[in-house]
């Protein structure tokens, strides 16, 4: 009897398990559902969404992340508001705080939105956005919360601007390495000096490089060789690919001055010093290579 009954909850917990994972079609989109409360706060139009999202394409390679400690956010469009069934926001509407899914988004109807992908997604397939709901607010909430934040910020900015030199004179001497100091305060220490002519302003540079803070925290990392094109990054990373040779490998500290400044950058706190590791594996003349890697756009801005 016991077998019998064990058997039978087992079975039961395996229908739940199936239909909590299933993809299904709802008002037009299609969703696999991980994890849903209907007692949870449901979103509705305006409500500012903050979540976690992985991006994959039909292969299941990962295209793009948005980590926990750097979420999304969203505002909840109207139903429809964005052309086409099945839209990635027509997907978000359907979730709740606390749950996590799957939405599948037809590339077709993407691209038939003027949506530029690049040919390693094919057509007929369907991107799919893996989503965990961590925060909702209304706007007037969220507007709350940003401007407390930024008065925060502020005067975290203004406490580090004091330290700067002090945090620098210690990472420095923690280092043990021997930084040489431009005029413009960017600090450099070349490790391997690589051979031939340097860089110069509109070349553009095939790098590899790791961006931490002085702390060794990493905010940006190259995991392939990025195209840098000198002039076109913040004036400290521009003036130190001008310090390189090919085949050349250095350490720079880079202060706010001739980084990001005294506002906060996406990941990059205002007033921070940055340490980047570079290694320049060749460079050519002029050029417009696509930005990428290093989360910068074309006005020196994080991503």
């Amino acid at each position: 009897m016991l077998k019998r009954i064990s058997g039978v909850l087992l079975a039961a917990s395996m229908v739940v398990a199936c239909n909590k994972n299933r993809t299904e079609v709802v008002e037009g989109v299609k969703i696999q559902f991980h994890n849903h409360d209907d007692k949870a706060k449901k979103l509705k139009d305006g409500d500012i969404v903050t979540f976690t999202a992985k991006i994959y394409n039909a292969a299941d390679s990962l295209l793009q992340e948005s980590p926990a400690d750097n979420p999304a956010r969203a505002m909840i469009q109207p139903k429809g508001g964005m052309g086409f069934k099945g839209s990635f926001e027509d997907g978000l509407r359907l979730l709740a705080l606390g749950d996590s899914a799957t939405i599948h988004v037809p590339v077709d109807s993407l691209a038939k939105g003027g949506a530029q992908l690049p040919p390693f997604i094919k057509k007929g397939t369907d991107l799919k956005y893996s989503v965990k709901i961590i925060k909702v607010q209304s706007k007037a909430e969220f507007e709350k919360e940003m401007a407390d934040k930024a008065a925060k910020d502020k005067v975290e900015a203004e406490t580090r601007k004091a330290q700067i030199p002090a945090l620098i004179d210690a990472f420095v001497k923690k280092s043990g390495v021997a930084f040489k100091k431009t005029a413009s305060g960017l600090l450099y220490a070349i490790s391997q000096p690589g051979a031939g002519a340097s860089p110069k302003a509109g070349d553009v540079c095939k790098c590899m490089y790791k961006g931490t803070f002085l702390d060794g925290k990493v905010f940006d990392e190259s995991k392939q060789p990025v195209d840098m094109p000198i002039g076109q990054m913040i004036p400290g990373f521009n003036e130190a690919l001008t310090l390189m040779k090919k085949g050349g490998k250095a350490t720079f500290i880079i202060p706010p001055a001739i980084g990001y400044g005294e506002a906060a950058q996406g990941p990059i706190p205002g007033n921070s010093v940055l340490v980047f590791e570079v290694e320049i594996l060749d460079f050519k003349a002029g050029g417009n290579p696509a930005m990428g890697g290093m989360g910068m756009d074309e006005h020196g801005h994080a991503h």
